[in-house]
């Protein structure tokens, strides 16, 4: 393979040289001759094999259809490129206007190169600066370059014509590859377009929706302002309407304490009259027959004091609220409020249950139970707070005991009831109150 390959260089090499007039030259010091150094080939004295090359790499096409206008050559703007650049490059093997036009082109276009290869006197010279005009991108002026100057070793010559032959085959590979890579990101855009295109329509429906959203709780809102504004329009009259809750509380006071006199006159009065009848004679036989079939005394004064059961059921609290107190007695106190047909809500002070929940319970239950030692200072006095506020009882207990529970519930139940009883006034002979 490497004896084919040294054949086919020296062909190469032979055939530079005969065109260019000369026999290769050694890749030793080249000669002082001035005239020699400045001698250069021309374009149409190449050989056969270096056209194609020059034309491809030095010009390109669009080069090629204007130095052919200049020069009178009529190229059809639909001829393809090949055919364009297969033309002059058999144009270019002969001396006539079209070769010198783009002689004068490429000398014009590439006169720093050429000096620079001008001005080397050998080889080793020549071959660094064709690398480093190589590295620096330069590769069709340096090709003009070194082509046409006459003091160019032929060995060089030949390898810079396969260097170059051979990277036209590499960018055709390259070309390739490119297209290839082109293909797979065309594809990988169309799917990117066409996800974005499904997202795209999956947050316009989206959005939509959220204007829809937006558009109903508009109008909530709007009939939820038109309902307060009606509600703030009646509440003058509804509060001119209702009782004064102080009044309220001073007459259940005062009712309170006519219930604990009305009580003890009461006992009063049943020790009198037990009195009266142990000391009274009794009755002859016919007496106590008339007696049997005369009418009852009148029981208005003890029935005024009896306690109607509705009265007591109306008395009883429907809802309380136990706040702290010790977990394993939450059931027990639960079965005490439930003896009493009382719903039982607890609150554990702020162990688990924040402080705020105590906003959300207390306007659902008619009175609240602390036991002030089981918990926590901030609850209980939200909790007498709310209370206050909202005109609820609120009865603190000394201990977390059943006993003290029940007792308060007892007497809280007691005095509702009394107040019930007296607000309503004593009952008459028929039962009714007056």
């Amino acid at each position: 393979m490497c004896a084919r390959d040294d054949k086919l260089r020296k062909a190469i090499e032979d055939a530079v040289a005969a065109h260019s007039g000369r026999a290769p030259l050694a890749c030793e010091e080249i000669g002082s001759d001035a005239q020699a150094a400045r001698r250069r080939i021309a374009l149409w004295e190449q050989a056969d094999s270096v056209h194609c090359s020059i034309v491809g790499t030095c010009a390109s096409v669009a080069d090629l259809r204007r130095i052919a206008k200049k020069t009178g050559i009529e190229v059809s703007p639909d001829t393809p490129d090949y055919d364009v650049h297969g033309h002059f490059v058999r144009l270019s093997t002969t001396d006539c206007a079209f070769s010198r036009a783009f002689q004068k082109l490429l000398d014009g276009r590439f006169e720093g190169a050429l000096r620079r290869v001008g001005r080397a006197r050998n080889a080793a010279e020549l071959e660094a600066l064709w690398r480093d005009m190589c590295d620096r991108g330069q590769v069709g002026p340096a090709y003009w370059a070194f082509m046409t100057h006459q003091h160019v070793p032929g060995p060089l010559r030949a390898r810079i014509f396969g260097e170059v032959h051979m990277w036209s085959h590499l960018a055709g590979a390259s070309f390739r590859q490119k297209n290839e890579e082109a293909a797979t990101l065309r594809d990988q855009l169309q799917e990117a377009e066409d996800r974005a295109r499904r997202v795209e329509s999956g947050l316009r429906e989206a959005l939509a929706q959220r204007d829809r959203e937006l558009i109903e709780m508009r109008a909530a809102l709007a009939r939820l302002k038109a309902g307060r504004a009606a509600d703030e329009a009646r509440q003058p009259e509804t509060a001119e309407a209702a009782p004064d809750a102080a009044s309220l509380r001073r007459r259940l006071d005062k009712a309170g304490r006519a219930l604990q006199s009305a009580r003890v006159r009461a006992r009063q009065a049943e020790a009198r009259l037990r009195e009266i009848g142990e000391d009274a004679p009794r009755p002859a036989p016919q007496q106590t027959s008339r007696q049997n079939a005369a009418p009852p005394a009148r029981p208005g004064a003890y029935r005024a004091i009896r306690m109607p059961a509705e009265a007591e059921a109306a008395a009883r609290p429907k809802a309380i609220l136990y706040v702290g107190g010790m977990h394993g007695h939450r059931d027990r106190l639960r079965g005490i409020a439930e003896a009493f047909n009382t719903t039982f809500v607890h609150h554990d002070g702020g162990v688990e249950d924040a402080p705020q929940r105590l906003d959300h319970l207390l306007p659902s239950v008619d009175c609240v139970f602390c036991p002030v030692n089981c918990v926590s200072h901030d609850a209980c006095l939200r909790a007498k707070k709310i209370c206050q506020k909202l005109n609820k009882p609120f009865v603190p207990l000394r201990s977390t005991g059943q006993t003290a529970f029940r007792k308060a519930l007892q007497d809280l139940v007691g005095e509702r009831s009394a107040a019930q009883f007296a607000l309503q006034g004593p009952a008459s002979e028929e039962g009714e109150t007056v």
